[in-house]
């Protein structure tokens, strides 16, 4: 008899254990909760517009925004986030476009942080349009989240349907070490108070670690099927594709083509002025293409008699055999000097041996210079137009009589004038 009642203590004390373990496994996140559970259905309900701040505190809000959705899904309304209402989360995200944004740090390969990330390899490349496996310090990646299904980039119906899903495109930073908040918005072209708003901030503190929301639309696939939207909207219906070099501003390459900031901006979807070099941006709105050197591409800056010719020559004040890196026009004094094409004013001013001396950057690394001036017409940064007026010829710096020195650069290397004149 003692037994037997030893055996039924054990087998009610081992369905009870039983039950303790099922209910200990299934999954539940309550009010008062905190850690990664809880932060990963607040993304869920962020990502699905709900009011849930992705800070790991399961408070009010987040118990308010679960109630939310299960009044929206018919489910049992208890405000806690069990099984039923993970999974439905999480089946309601898949269809969301969402990545990680990850910065790559010094050592850091592709292979390891796909490993890092729970990834491959060949996703991440597919992902962010890699044709090799190299990559630099400081290089943004989009890490593909969960279940993610790219129906934005290949997708064959409106461009106005792939707009809307880029709009709830999310993008998550997990915070380094030395980054503030300002540092961050700076390299997204976001103002800060966007990134609190988007993180339910009320100061401007972050540890390395947590995960920021990031307000940004990825607009490159919605670019790639609705071109001929873009096309259609734009007189012109052409674009330039400009890859930013060193140096370069948003101002400059507006000057550039014709345009402005804020068509470059809304081409290419910039919340700022902030931009890197190797960027490529799309112009649209332009009144002038890229600058290309070939037979005719420049015009006589002026009219007159050449004295010397581009190449090796007896220097006539030096007396010794140097290298001419340009022609000179024999002009009188106060003859308009004409900008041999169109571009932005690099120099204007005095420059030892040349005197007064306007310097064109045209672009793709050429330049146009005019020395020997009596007079310069243009200021440093200012854009000028093919024929328009840069200088008045003269007889400053190391000359013999008045002309205009007429010299063309590709990437700071002296080239014949003439090759490239009617």
């Amino acid at each position: 008899m003692g037994k037997n009642n030893f055996l039924t203590t054990l087998i009610i004390l081992l369905v009870f254990l039983l039950s303790i373990t099922i209910t200990v496994s299934a999954f539940q996140a309550k009010l008062n909760d905190r850690g990664r559970d809880v932060m990963e259905i607040q993304k869920y309900l962020k990502t699905l517009g709900y009011n849930a701040a992705p800070d790991g505190i399961f408070g009010r809000s987040t118990e308010n925004a679960i109630k939310d959705f299960q009044r929206s899904q018919n489910l049992s309304v208890d405000g806690i986030a069990g099984d039923n209402t993970r999974q439905l989360l999480k089946k309601m995200i898949s269809e969301k476009v969402s990545y990680e944004l990850y910065i790559v740090d010094n050592g850091d390969t592709l292979s390891g942080i796909a490993r890092s990330k729970d990834s491959s390899v060949k996703e991440i490349m597919e992902f962010n349009n890699l044709s090799s496996v190299k990559i630099k310090p400081g290089q943004d990646l989009k890490i593909p989240r969960d279940k993610i299904i790219k129906t934005v980039s290949n997708n064959k119906s409106t461009a106005g349907s792939a707009a809307s899903k880029a709009e709830n495109a999310q993008v998550y930073y997990t915070v380094r070490r030395g980054d503030t908040l300002s540092s961050i918005a700076a390299r997204r072209n976001l103002p800060v108070e966007e990134i609190m708003n988007a993180n339910n901030l009320n100061s401007d503190f972050i540890k390395a670690g947590q995960e920021l929301v990031l307000p940004i639309i990825d607009f490159k696939a919605v670019k790639n099927n609705s071109s001929a939207k873009i096309k259609e909207a734009n007189s012109s219906s052409k674009q330039i594709v400009h890859q930013v070099q060193r140096g370069d501003a948003l101002s400059s390459i507006a000057r550039l083509y014709g345009t402005n900031v804020d068509s470059i901006r809304r081409a290419n979807n910039l919340n700022g002025d902030r931009i890197f070099a190797g960027d490529k941006l799309i112009i649209t709105d332009y009144k002038r293409g890229p600058f290309s050197l070939g037979r005719g591409s420049l015009i006589w800056p002026v009219n007159g008699r050449i004295t010397s010719n581009f190449g090796w020559r007896n220097h006539p004040i030096k007396k010794t055999r140097l290298f001419h890196n340009g022609l000179d026009i024999a002009v009188p004094s106060g003859t308009p000097v004409k900008a041999a094409a169109a571009g932005e004013v690099v120099h204007s001013g005095w420059m030892n041996g040349f005197g007064y001396t306007v310097i064109v950057d045209h672009g793709r690394g050429v330049e146009t210079l005019y020395a020997h001036n009596s007079k310069v017409s243009v200021a440093k940064g200012s854009m000028v137009n093919k024929g328009q007026q840069v200088a008045l010829s003269g007889n400053t710096g190391l000359s013999t009589g008045p002309h205009l020195h007429f010299g063309v650069l590709q990437n700071e290397k002296p080239l014949n004038p003439k090759n490239y004149l009617p």
